[in-house]
């Protein structure tokens, strides 16, 4: 992997975590790292997974977008899941 690929991956786990965290609890965490932190495994986790099964996803720096994306959301939910049984 490139440096360039690793960036773009953080920018883009950064920017869906933004995104889906926004979308489904209607905040975003305090720390910053978390935000990104759990995106960045389901893009990894994806790109592993589903990314050799997908003929049709596009591809952008090495990276593919749809399972990205799947990988991203799966990861916040996950994520959303765990928080809020620990608060209850």
């Amino acid at each position: 992997m490139e440096i360039g690929t690793l960036l773009f991956i953080v920018g883009l786990a950064y920017g869906l975590g933004i995104l889906w965290y926004s979308l489904l609890q209607g905040n975003v965490p305090d720390r910053v790292w978390r935000v990104a932190a759990y995106p960045f495994l389901g893009i990894w986790a994806a790109e592993g997974l589903l990314a050799p099964s997908l003929t049709f996803d596009p591809k952008f720096g090495e990276v593919h977008l749809l399972s990205a994306v799947i990988g991203s959301i799966v990861a916040v939910i996950v994520d959303w899941a765990i928080t809020s049984m620990r608060k209850a």
